[in-house]
């Protein structure tokens, strides 16, 4: 991988690609700034310190530093990049979820991210307004790893099809105005502006209603008790006259109530023989 300070990063599927990347990156800087490069540094490594390396240097005017050996504090700039990049993409995919295999999606948007963020000390300006002249905008920006909705307009849809494919937010592109989503359908990585971004977090939801739902039942298991608790703990307090006499008055009609209800009810059944029947069956 090779770093730039503040400008972004370069993935190698292998070190012999080094040089190819190195000489691309070089052309493009100098023809999008107007500038020629006056020098580069890097270690003693057999990536850097070779033939082709020394070459393209020596005819586009470049000169080539080193490092002392085992010294990486003379490349710290390098260093301290490369270690900030690392930990901030561990942390966005601890912190989401996110597989391990999206560490270069993820370590791709972390420098995105710190470039349109991180103030340089001294000059008290960010890289992208150093590299391009203007404030950037950042409205646009979401949480890496969140949910989100891509618009299905590649594949053709009957009538009741789902419009939106569900996905997850990874970064953003450097050549197009657009997301780069991981669209948990197609199983693919893929460039789309038109995208719904649901930038809640339902797991930390989702634990909050769990935990008020245990409070409730908590509440209603220990409320109970306490009351049985105050029952017995209470004295006994003798009921006065007036009370005895409700109380009487009380049982009085509820006695009067069954007895009126024995009257109405039948004194026979249909699978009672004639014997057993008590009375004139035919009476009414």
């Amino acid at each position: 991988m090779i770093t730039s300070d503040g400008l972004g990063v370069k993935f190698l599927r292998s070190k012999d690609n080094a040089y190819d990347v190195f000489s691309n990156l070089c052309t493009q800087i100098q023809s999008e700034k107007e500038m020629k490069i006056l020098k580069v540094r890097s270690d003693h490594g057999g990536v850097f310190e070779n033939e082709p390396f020394e070459t393209f240097c020596e005819k586009h005017g470049i000169i080539h530093e080193f490092s002392s050996p085992r010294t990486p504090q003379q490349i710290g700039v390098v260093e301290r990049k490369n270690k900030t990049l690392q930990e901030m993409a561990r942390t966005m995919i601890h912190e989401n979820n996110l597989a391990k295999h999206f560490w270069e999606e993820v370590v791709n948007t972390s420098c995105y991210v710190q470039n349109m963020i991180y103030i340089r000390p001294i000059l008290k300006k960010i890289a992208y307004e150093l590299f391009k002249g203007r404030r950037p905008n950042i409205s646009y920006f979401h949480q890496c790893g969140c949910t989100c909705y891509i618009l299905n307009n590649k594949f053709y849809l009957k009538k009741f099809d789902a419009k939106a494919q569900r996905g997850i937010l990874l970064g953003y592109s450097e050549r197009s105005k657009a997301y780069r989503v991981y669209n948990s359908e197609t199983l693919c990585v893929e460039e789309s502006m038109h995208v719904k971004i649901d930038d809640k977090e339902p797991r930390s939801e989702t634990s909050e209603q769990d935990e008020s739902f245990a409070d409730i039942q908590d509440t209603e298991d220990t409320s109970e008790p306490d009351r049985i608790e105050e029952f017995k703990d209470s004295p006994e307090v003798e009921p006065t006259s007036e009370a005895q006499d409700e109380v009487a008055s009380d049982e009085a009609q509820d006695g009067s109530q069954k007895a009126n209800q024995s009257k109405n009810t039948f004194k026979y059944r249909s699978s009672h023989s004639e014997d057993q029947i008590i009375g004139n069956k035919d009476s009414p």
